[in-house]
């Protein structure tokens, strides 16, 4: 996705009430802290008085990462770990679950557990708003955190949030930066730079009492007045913009420009006062956290990483993935139709549905309509091929109802339609994988189209592959027996026995045929020729 900017999707009302199939999926996923709590080393062990508990979060976010996230928190309370690391390296992902975590991580302060960030290589867009909700940020060499911007899909391209709809969709960002200024002591101007590109920021240091201030431009006309606060002309002339800084050299003001996102690396974070200090290993992450040496016998920090579960959730709900499960969908179904019975291809088809729709339920793309819109496409082509003769109404509302909902299943969603200003997605993230999404489609489309025809033309030449499909049958095969031992066929010349009214029977040598006249009453005597043969149908005419 194009990092630096964040999606929003709706509230997933309902998502308890699914089929059976993503419902055993999920609850599979849902397992997993069994797995985690059985591997993870326990913290609360003599050898580790003071363990820290060191939770990823890596690669796009979106609700699996933050249901692991609250999955490997509670095992954090279970047992009684004190300090958490986030190590972050993320181009961000949806508004909701970075919300979702970040009040998580609230929670979990609030029960007395000190949360600390370690952004290692990158934080954008949710990845710094989750950053700046632990109580304190820790850098690696040349990281980079900032550039966190909602923005939409307009009718004149990619921009920022209509003014009409700013107020619903960054309101909950604008408070989440709000309290973290609060918790955290960081300056409020600073941390609405990452997210407004009109907003310019200025540092500022007053030459008598040093303190230095981020401000936006209004503040620092303020500042910079001739003669403000009580004692004018005691202040008048007291405020500069800071010049340099030891080690990051001189300084430009504003330090974030009109139509720029806030981004600062690690020298920069380390100075404007967001980072405490910077470490680009677990061993120097230890020494910044000021955990104690326990001569190398056991490490201090408790990794927790994802289970196989949680990854291989992830993994299915990607495009490429899911792109592949598609044109397993398509041969399976393909092979099914084409052998009598329910069989073996008709259950990896169903398998390959059920994995396809319920990893991006999961991850929290894919939404119960778009389940329910699938489901009745296929209903309505099943129709259209077993109930109702030809290729009609049903069949072109179920592609198009198959097509809608396949397409909206790779897409997450910003917020509920009519107050995003239409159904049609607008966030990068959501722009990104509709492409993504229609290639993976294209692909296993037409890797289903040149799999159909291996199994028509090759596969039922092989011997393992004729147990699933069936070979062509060969001419002598279809051909039904001759019941008059090779004689009247079309060509061959006759006589009526009797007045064909107008069956009847005609003698062709010494053998008697039940024959049908072609519409006229023929009279016994008469010449006749076999203009049609259909079985043991056999059709005259008159021969003058």
């Amino acid at each position: 996705m194009p990092s630096g900017h964040l999606s929003v999707k709706p509230e997933r009302a309902g998502r308890l009430v699914v089929s059976g199939g993503l419902l055993l999926l999920a609850l599979g996923v849902s397992s997993a802290p069994l797995a985690a709590q059985e591997s993870a080393p326990d913290p609360r062990s003599d050898a580790q008085p003071q363990s820290v508990a060191l939770i990823p979060i890596t690669g796009e976010i979106t609700d699996i990462t933050r249901d692991s996230v609250a999955r490997r928190f509670k095992v954090v309370r279970e047992q009684g770990i004190g300090r958490v690391v986030l190590e972050l390296n993320t181009p961000g992902g949806m508004v909701s679950s970075t919300l979702d975590i970040c009040n998580a991580i609230r929670r979990l302060q609030d029960a007395g557990v000190k949360v600390h960030a370690w952004v290692n290589d990158k934080a954008y867009s949710g990845g710094a708003i989750i950053a700046l909700a632990a109580d304190d940020i820790i850098m690696a060499p040349n990281a980079t955190i900032g550039d966190s911007q909602m923005i939409m899909m307009t009718p004149e391209g990619v921009g920022a949030v209509p003014e009409e709809l700013e107020p619903k969709m960054t309101s909950p960002l604008y408070a989440e930066l709000r309290d973290s200024a609060r918790r955290n002591g960081y300056s409020l101007d600073l941390l609405l730079a990452f997210v407004k590109p009109e907003f310019e920021v200025f540092w500022v240091e007053n030459t008598r009492t040093g303190e230095r201030r981020f401000v936006n431009t209004k503040g620092r006309d303020e500042l910079f007045a001739a003669g403000n606060g009580k004692d004018k002309e005691r202040d008048a002339g007291e405020w500069r913009y800071v010049e340099s800084v030891p080690g990051l050299g001189a300084v430009v003001q504003p330090i974030d420009g009109p139509n720029t996102l806030l981004t600062l690396r690690t020298v920069e974070a380390r100075a404007y006062g967001l980072s405490v200090g910077t470490a680009g290993s677990e061993t120097e992450l230890g020494t910044v956290l000021n955990l104690p040496d326990l001569g190398g016998l056991t490490r201090p920090v408790a990794r927790m990483d994802l289970t196989w579960l949680e990854l291989v959730a992830g993994w299915l709900a990607s495009p490429a993935v899911r792109g592949v499960l598609f044109l397993i969908m398509m041969l399976g179904a393909y092979a099914e139709f084409k052998t009598p019975g329910v069989g073996l291809p008709g259950g990896v088809a169903l398998i390959a549905l059920v994995v396809f729709l319920g990893a991006p339920y999961l991850a929290g793309f894919t939404v119960t309509w778009e389940i329910v819109v699938i489901l009745l496409g296929i209903l309505l082509l099943v129709i259209e091929a077993f109930v109702i003769p030809g290729f009609g109404v049903a069949g072109i509302a179920g592609l198009v109802l198959l097509g809608i909902g396949l397409v909206a299943s790779f897409v997450p969603k910003e917020l509920p339609g009519p107050d995003s200003g239409g159904w049609w997605p607008s966030g990068p993230l959501a722009l990104d994988y509709l492409r993504r999404g229609l290639w993976a489609l294209s692909g296993g489309t037409v890797g289903g189209l040149m799999g159909m025809y291996v199994l028509a033309k090759v596969m039922p030449r092989m011997p393992a592959a004729s147990r699933l499909i069936a070979p062509n049958p060969t001419r002598d095969q279809i051909m039904v027996d001759d019941p008059y031992g090779g004689m009247a066929r079309v060509g061959h010349i006759g006589r009526a026995e009797g007045v064909l009214r107008p069956a009847g029977k005609a003698r062709f040598g010494a053998l008697l045929v039940d024959v049908v006249s072609d519409g006229e009453f023929i009279p016994a005597g008469t010449r006749v020729e076999v203009v049609e043969r259909a079985g043991s149908r056999v059709v005259v005419r008159r021969v003058d």
